[in-house]
Order: C-alpha cells, then structure tokens, then sequence
C-alpha cells in the first residue's frame, strides 16, 4: 500500500467510525439498524485490519482480513432483507453463508496467505452476492413503503457504484493504479448510511453528496494543476481533498442529526387537540392514505376485528397467530405501507396507512402508538 492509499484508507476508517457512532442510538432497537452498525462495523475493522497489515506485516493479519472479507456479504444480505421486510431465496443464503464459513476456513488453515486461486474466488463470490442483493432489492420494489423504496434503491445505487470500486482492491487485476479505490467504497456507503438514518433517503440526495464530494476533488486538481505541481501529486492530493470532504460531509450531517430528528410527537403536542388537527400537525399522518371498513370487506370479519384491536399494526410477526400476521403485512403491502395507524376501532374500524422510514421503524411504532392512544380521546 502506497502513502496515499494509506491516507485514503484511514480517511474512510473514520468516516466509518462516524457512520457507526450516528446509527449507535438507533441500533439498539435491532432491525435495519442493528444490522447497518454490524455493516459498518465489520468494514471499520477491514479498513483497520489494513493499516495494521501496512504498520505490521503478519499473515495472522492477511488471513483476518480475508475472514472480515468474507462475511461482509452475509451481514450485507441480512441488511438487505431487513429493509424490504422480505426473505432473500434459499439458495442465497446458504451461498453467503457456506461462502463466508469456507473462506474463513481458508485462511486459517492454509498457509494463513492470500493466493491467487483464493483471491479470484473470493472476489467472484463477493461480485456474486451483491449483484444478486441488488436483484433482490429491485424485485421487492413494490412491496414496502414508499420511504423504505427511496431506502432501498439508494442502497442499490450505492452498491452498485461501490462495486466497481471495489474491484480496484485487487492488485493483481490493476497492478498500475496509483491507489485503490476500496476506501471511496467505504465513503459511498457511508454517505449512504448517512442518508438513510435521516430524513432523506432518496437516491438524487446520494447523487447530490457524491457530485459535492467529486466537485471538491476536481476543484483542487484544478488548482494544482495551475500551480504545476506532477501530474502524480495532483492526483494524489484531488483524491485526499474528495475523501476528506465526504468525511467532514459526514460529520456534520451527523452531528446535526439528532437537533432535527424531533419525530411526531413535538408537532402534536404544539396542535389543537381534535383529530382534524393532529393528523395535520406532521406530513407522514398528513400525507398518509386513508383506510375505511369498506377497504376491509375482503377480509375476514374475524380478522378485522382483531387488526382494530390494536392502535398500531406493523408487519411484525406474531408468533401466537401467523394468520393475523399474514392479513397484517398483505393489508401493509396493499397500501405500500409501514404502519396501519388506528382511528377508529371495530365494527366500522378506519385506519391510515403510514409509510414510515425503515431505520427508525421501533421509535415511529412508539409515537404512532401514543399518537393513536390521544387519538381516541380527540373529539
């Protein structure tokens, strides 16, 4: 690893490290944000575990690297199929899981060393699962909410721009870049993240980060450019100034995420206390669909009474009837929805159908719980 490359690696460890820190609150509920900070996490340790291999050569290094490579499509799958509430096929998952156990027993039986038949394979598997993550996400577009598609498909988008990066990690495939372009895959993703634990998780917005990011870069070559420095440092120093304007993006972007995330119940609280108002009061109840019992008719009597027997209804499984859990995501799915928010109970029960955002999902079931709870005591 060259001195710059070093530099780039060490700028992505802590944007991941940032990353890991801004979904830390929001990972403790599990779900999408448990598995972003496992994500997260195990690319912090590759990117660290090759600074270590730069500062100390070892091969009990090299072959850690090579296990933290191999379980990073698992955790990436198991991501994937959190957002879209949505099992990945069998075959999937026993190939990310058998592929992330047989490399790991590669590394540490065989020489604990990088060959080159082991690299090829390891880079066609990794290649192999997120292509097929990303068929994944595409193919359950129209089953979840519209928050969680814009989610989806800028995680799409972000792998798929980290992909071809990625790539580059393989020296014996670019034996003549300057630097590798693993790092600026880290940053992709974690601008992506950074996306996702806000309000705008929309893949223009990751496009917008990454042309600021690009801007930044060609801005300073320019400059050096005109001060007739080596072509060689030029590029050097427009990649250190992309990478650290996407990790100071970052930083701020989280560091202000918690003075904007006020939720639902604030805008409540400041409105009348009729129904009227407090569905006005915040745009995901303002803009959520209405759902009356006439939308309910092709369903069992005995099923709609137990929805509206609850304020909130999520596609969470309920282990004591999986046929209420089946009506509940079929009715989710039908209205692109997150949440059915209650507000009117059985016989004649109406609901609104809230698309809510995947990372925050626990914290939103909460408030749409309270919000349901006043609800039924507005006039």
């Amino acid at each position: 690893m060259t001195a710059i490359g070093a530099l780039l690696t060490m700028i992505g460890l802590l944007a991941a490290l940032v990353a890991r820190a801004g979904v830390a609150e929001a990972a403790r509920g599990g779900g999408v944000a448990g598995y972003l900070a496992r994500l997260l996490t195990l690319i912090g340790l590759l990117l660290a575990l090759r600074l270590a291999g730069l500062a100390l050569p070892s091969p009990l290094i090299v072959a850690a690297i090579m296990v933290v490579a191999a379980w990073l499509p698992l955790v990436t799958l198991r991501l994937a199929e959190e957002l879209v509430r949505r099992h990945a096929p069998r075959w999937l998952k026993l190939l990310a899981l058998f592929g992330a156990g047989g490399f790991s027993l590669l590394a540490v039986t065989f020489g604990l060393v990088w060959t080159g038949p082991a690299l090829i394979a390891l880079a066609l598997f990794q290649a192999a699962v997120v292509v097929a993550i990303l068929l994944h996400l595409l193919r359950q577009r129209g089953s979840v909410s519209l928050a969680e598609r814009r989610a989806g498909d800028m995680l799409a988008l972000a792998f798929a721009l980290a992909l071809p990066l990625l790539a580059t990690d393989f020296a014996f495939a670019f034996p003549d870049l300057p630097f590798r372009g693993g790092p600026f895959a880290a940053l992709v993703f974690v601008l992506a993240c950074s996306r996702l634990a806000g309000t705008a998780s929309r893949p223009l917005r990751l496009l917008g980060d990454l042309a600021l990011v690009a801007g930044a870069g060609g801005l300073t070559a320019l400059a050096v450019q005109l001060a007739a420095a080596p072509a060689a440092l030029a590029s050097a120093i427009a990649a250190t100034a992309s990478a650290a304007a996407a990790l100071v993006l970052l930083a701020e972007r989280f560091a202000a995420a918690p003075a904007r995330g006020e939720g639902l119940l604030l805008p409540i609280a400041r409105a009348a206390p009729d129904e009227a108002a407090i569905l006005a009061a915040h745009p995901l109840l303002a803009h959520a669909v209405p759902v009356t019992a006439e939308a309910l008719a092709d369903l069992p009597d005995d099923l709609v009474v137990a929805l509206a027997a609850r304020p909130v209804v999520t596609a969470a499984r309920d282990p004591a009837n999986e046929t209420l859990t089946d009506a509940a995501r079929e009715l989710l799915a039908r209205y692109g929805a997150s949440h059915l928010l209650r507000l009117a109970p059985a016989p004649a029960p109406r609901f609104l159908a809230v698309s809510g955002g995947a990372l925050d999902e626990a914290r939103l079931t909460q408030e749409l719980t309270i919000v349901a709870r006043l609800l039924e005591r507005a006039p």
